[in-house]
């Protein structure tokens, strides 16, 4: 009996320490200061659809006001998956523009971006940047 007391409170432990976890799934902002190509972001859990949105985007010496961003699949131990790269532009035109990508049916796992070009070269700042994974929104 005493055994059985014991499962039965570690099981409404566990259960109330997952019911005021912060979701995996939610979505989440930040910045971006003085990158370049090569810059990956945080990493996040995916289960099928992500949007990518950068607002307020400058670049340092640089003509060409653009930048390439693909989303990558995290798997330990071996070589990332790598899903389509798009080109940012709209950021750059104002402070309170967005440029955004979206990527769909992603397999289950964990996901970062990465910044794979800058302009003609030089760093870029990025006043917002908003990852969404949630296709409803």
């Amino acid at each position: 009996m005493k055994k059985s007391r014991i499962g039965s409170v570690a099981g409404l432990v566990s259960a109330s320490v997952l019911a005021f976890a912060p979701n995996a799934y939610a979505d989440w902002e930040s910045t971006i200061a003085s990158a370049g190509a090569g810059f990956e972001s945080r990493r996040w859990a995916e289960e099928s659809y992500t949007e990518v949105q950068f607002r307020g985007c400058t670049i340092q010496n640089s003509i060409n006001k653009s930048a390439d961003v693909q989303v990558w699949r995290d798997i330990s131990l071996q070589p990332d998956d790598k899903y389509g790269r798009k080109t940012y532009t709209a950021c750059f035109k104002s402070s309170t523009t967005y440029s955004k990508a979206s990527w769909d049916n992603l397999p289950k796992g964990s996901y970062y971006f990465k910044i794979e070009r800058v302009g003609d070269g030089g760093l870029m700042w990025v006043n917002k940047v908003y990852v969404d994974n949630t296709l409803a929104d």
